[in-house]
């Protein structure tokens, strides 16, 4: 360990609390989302000082794991039951252009993004109610879709992990905690 700093305390005073996962930011930037819904944006990393901003707090106080696309930042958030994607082209103050809530109950944790596919794969991992979905970026203006032609054997939208037959042998329900695109 090289060095230790601190996270921006927010306004509400816990918007820092559980940081978790740095992404690389357009600007060299790096964004650090906290589980208490805080976005921080941390610079200087290449000087001995480097200085943390709490620059966006989503609504709740339970978020999960953010992906970057261009200048948008996309952040499950539970309190709206899906997603959040943040303009972040001006890194001091980011603005919510969209959000998506998948339904009243959806608990959404994770978001990997996919270049090759343009798609962000999104899980829940809370209930097997919950599906795995794929879903589309307008790059051009930030606006998140489900993916309507991605279906389960069962017909609808999005993967079930409920109770099936998996590849390997067993039988059981799944539950996801995250996902990844592999070639």
């Amino acid at each position: 360990m090289l060095k230790t700093s601190y996270l921006d305390v927010g306004e509400n005073h816990y918007s820092h609390v559980s940081p978790e996962e740095p992404r690389l930011g357009p600007d060299g930037s790096i964004y650090v989302q906290s589980l208490s819904c805080g976005l921080e944006r941390i610079t200087g990393l290449d000087k001995d000082q480097p200085q943390a901003q709490m620059v966006y707090t989503f609504p709740g106080s339970w978020c999960g794991v953010p992906a970057i696309v261009g200048h948008y930042l996309i952040q499950s958030v539970l309190a709206v039951h899906g997603f959040i994607v943040l303009d972040i082209a001006n890194a001091t103050r980011p603005v919510e252009v969209s959000r998506l809530s998948l339904s009243n109950t959806y608990a959404s944790h994770w978001t990997g993004w996919d270049p090759k596919m343009q798609r962000l794969v999104v899980t829940s991992g809370k209930s097997t109610d919950d599906r795995l979905y794929l879903l589309k970026l307008d790059q051009n203006n930030g606006a998140l879709s489900v993916d309507e032609t991605f279906r389960d054997t069962d017909g609808k939208v999005g993967f079930s992990f409920a109770e099936r037959q998996w590849p390997h042998g067993w039988k059981g329900s799944g539950s996801p905690h995250g996902a990844v695109f592999s070639r």
